[in-house]
């Protein structure tokens, strides 16, 4: 009689609930940044684009009673018209230039020694 361990299956009820409060504590509130001037803005960008780093882009929200997004975080990869192309690892994000509320440029930091 050959037995099948069913995994983590048998597991399941007994970690979800720990599981599911640890979730609830790490994950991080979304909050508005500061509304930066559209000269401000300009300014970043085009470090960013001299720089090629990484820049954190809070989108101005739609409904001003809305909670805020998540933030887009890539870099530039092309510029058209009134258009920004973000790169991520998600794919390539078109962006308003007028939809941008708040932008910071990220260094990357170094991973080893």
């Amino acid at each position: 009689m050959d037995y099948q361990d069913r995994g983590m299956k048998k597991w399941g009820g007994f970690l979800l609930s720990e599981h599911t409060e640890a979730m609830k504590t790490a994950e991080p509130l979304l909050t508005w940044k500061e509304s930066i001037t559209t000269e401000a803005i300009e300014n970043v960008l085009g470090s960013a684009m001299t720089h090629s780093s990484m820049l954190v882009i809070q989108k101005k929200p739609l409904d001003p009673e809305a909670a805020p997004e998540k933030d887009i975080i890539g870099r530039i990869s092309g510029v058209e018209n009134n258009t920004i192309y973000i790169r991520n690892s998600e794919g390539i994000i078109p962006l308003s230039f007028s939809a941008i509320r708040n932008v910071e440029e990220r260094s990357v930091e170094k991973w080893y020694k």
